[in-house]
């Protein structure tokens, strides 16, 4: 089973940090998602990465608030020990304490968004006057743009029509879930710079992932997302990770185990291309992948 879940490596030694965090009504969530993985079995044959040679450590459960601060302070510290900083947030829009923190060592940051949802300019009569939605999780994206941080949008096929008319104006590259479009597109979106990468749940079609807070129907299959995820770590290099989006209810522990195997999938495209870990040519599933490695 996954020892990123049952036998976390300590902080010290570790090349990448899980950083559970919980704010609002799902604080269950993330430990739900760490909880998962000890299900799982660690290896992944269509890259040929065993997670379990990678040293992860998980730090306490965070209890964080906007602005996100505790997030950030948490990201830091991994950055300085040259850890790969894994947040799994609650709420998404704690990943702006995460990318704040990054943001201050990679003035040339993009931010890849792969949600169901725009997560900015939620419709007028969702807000109140003078309330301030800037960290909320209807409108934390609009952070991104506000600091001129480039922004990719994966599987999307939610928002209001203000945000839709905004996106337009902004020329925004947008990869909507009912379209049909390769991995290889959504890397030619991207600037030559780092990336970070925010995976809400909610991308995924609700069949697969039915406890996120707001369900769309017409999401992501399973494989379109985890090839658009490989397609990012193989060209450029992915600073950081948001996962979450998982929310409490009877459907927490299916999806939980959902999410703990996207996690495992993503741990191990950064051992393949980050950490440049050798994959076992024996075991690839994919015949590209074993040409790729002879």
């Amino acid at each position: 089973m996954a020892q990123w879940s049952l036998h976390p490596s300590s902080q010290s030694n570790a090349r990448v940090v899980l950083i559970p965090t919980a704010f609002g009504p799902d604080t269950q969530a993330p430990l739900a998602i760490l909880n998962a993985g000890a299900e799982l079995c660690a290896f992944e044959p269509r890259l040929g990465i065993n997670v379990d040679e990678i040293a992860v450590a998980q730090l306490p459960g965070l209890v964080d608030e906007p602005p996100y601060g505790m997030c950030e302070a948490a990201v830091i510290q991994a950055w300085r020990r040259q850890q790969w900083p894994v947040l799994l947030p609650s709420v998404l829009a704690a990943s702006w304490g995460a990318i704040r923190a990054l943001w201050k060592h990679y003035l040339a940051l993009s931010v890849v968004h792969c949600s169901a949802h725009a997560n900015l300019m939620p419709p007028e009569e969702m807000t109140q006057p003078e309330q301030d939605i800037g960290y909320g999780n209807a409108a934390w994206v609009e952070l991104l743009y506000q600091h001129r941080l480039p922004v990719v949008h994966v599987g999307l096929r939610s928002g209001s029509a203000r945000a839709y008319a905004w996106l337009k104006n902004h020329a925004s590259p947008i990869f909507w879930a009912q379209d049909g479009w390769d991995p290889q597109q959504v890397v030619e979106a991207l600037p030559e710079q780092p990336v970070f990468l925010v995976v809400d749940c909610s991308v995924l079609d609700p069949s697969l992932a039915p406890a996120v807070h707001h369900p769309e129907p017409g999401g992501l299959s399973w494989f379109q997302l985890l090839t658009t995820c490989e397609a990012i770590f193989a060209a450029r290099p992915v600073i950081g990770l948001s996962l979450g989006g998982v929310a409490v209810g009877a459907a927490t522990r299916p999806t939980a185990r959902v999410v703990a195997r996207l996690l495992n999938w993503l741990l191990a495209c950064y051992g393949l291309y980050s950490l440049k870990l050798a994959p076992n040519p024996a075991t690839l599933e994919r015949p590209e992948n074993r040409s790729r490695t002879s």
